[in-house]
This record gives C-alpha cells, sequence and structure tokens, in this order.
C-alpha cells in the first residue's frame, strides 16, 4: 500500500534530522537525502518547496525540544536564580544537540526564507517569554516596553553566542559555556545597576 503523503512528509523529517544528527548541516542536501531515506529528489521537493522549507521544520522540532528541556529549570521566587537556570539548561541543550543547533543558528543567518512563518515564531516567543517572565521579576520598576527591549537584546546575545559552543576547532581553548555565563551575568548586572 502506498504512503499517504502525510506518512511521507512526517518519514523525510525523521530522515532528514538523523542525517543533521550524526552528520551535520553539510549533509543535508536534497541528493543525500534521497539516497539516505530511499525518496527521490522529486518527491521530497513535492513534500518541501525548498530544503530552507524542511530546516525550518527541523527547526521547530529543535525548538520544541528546546522548550522541553527550559521547562524543566528549577525556578523558584528569585529571578536571578531563575534566569541562571534557564541559561544552563539552554547550555546544556546546545552543547548536546551541536548539530541541530548549529542547523538553527545558520538557518537564521543564511536560510532562503523571506520570512519567518508564524508556527515557527511561536516557539521562539515562548522561549524569549520565558526571560521576560524573570526579567520582570528582577527588574520592577522597569516599564514594559523597556522591558521587553532589555529581554529581545539578552535573548539575542545569548543566541548568538551560542554559536561559540557548536564550534570545535575556533576558540578550542576557550571556556564557552563560561564566557555564556559571564556575558548573561553581566548584563543583568549592568541593568541592575542602571536601574538605581
Amino acid at each position: 500500500m502506498a504512503k499517504i503523503k502525510e506518512e511521507i512528509r512526517v518519514d523525510l523529517i525523521v530522515k532528514a534530522r538523523e542525517l543533521l544528527k550524526n552528520k551535520g548541516l553539510e549533509f543535508l542536501t536534497a541528493r543525500k537525502l534521497a539516497d539516505y531515506s530511499g525518496y527521490s529528489v522529486g518527491t521530497i521537493y513535492n513534500q518541501f518547496k525548498s530544503m530552507d522549507t524542511l530546516i525550518m521544520w527541523e527547526n521547530c522540532q529543535t525548538l520544541d525540544e528546546l522548550i522541553e528541556q527550559l521547562k524543566k529549570a528549577e525556578l523558584g521566587s528569585d529571578a536571578y536564580y531563575n534566569l541562571n537556570n534557564l541559561l544552563d539548561k539552554f547550555i546544556d541543550f546546545v552543547l548536546a544537540n551541536k548539530n541541530l543547533w548549529f542547523a538553527l543558528y545558520n538557518f537564521h543567518f543564511i536560510g532562503n526564507i523571506d520570512r519567518f512563518e508564524l508556527f515557527y515564531m511561536r516557539r521562539i516567543i515562548k522561549i524569549v517569554q520565558l526571560l521576560e517572565n524573570n526579567l520582570h521579576k528582577l527588574f520592577i520598576r522597569v516599564s514594559d516596553k523597556e522591558r521587553k527591549v532589555s529581554t529581545e537584546v539578552l535573548f539575542v546575545s545569548a543566541f548568538a553566542l551560542s554559536s561559540l559552543l557548536t564550534t570545535e576547532k575556533e576558540f578550542a581553548r576557550l571556556e564557552k559555556k563560561y564566557v555564556m555565563k559571564v556575558m548573561f551575568n553581566t548584563y543583568l548586572a549592568g541593568m541592575s545597576y542602571l536601574k538605581k
């Protein structure tokens, strides 16, 4: 019995994820996915209008997994402690999923998508809201607008520095996890100082 379109789509996403995890982004091409999955290149493009669209779906799954990891962070009444626990979960996730994170990170800078789909952006928003909720507790006297901008700066900074975590040769001597924590906490300290 022939597979239905949705089954093929899901199967391709699973196979593409295996390639990403095991081989890396440079190995995820339509031809290599076709060879690995047993589907033709034409079938791949019938399911996804481009490889960037497929990678966006892969990145959705990566973001979903990250959100689940962040939900496991111990969160209490101390917002500073909460933010650092969220950062630790984020770093641990990136280190455990370097190839997946590299694909997500690069997608934001070299992908050929004109705009991100709403279903994709909702996942980013969930992560940013975790930060914003705790920044709200930490900086009560900050206006909503200022807090939103501060949250976005913090998120974008952590996101940008996360590329360090996926590199092996470059910055090999650098204690990458420590650099992330210093940047993150320096930003929080700077905000605390500015609000006094």
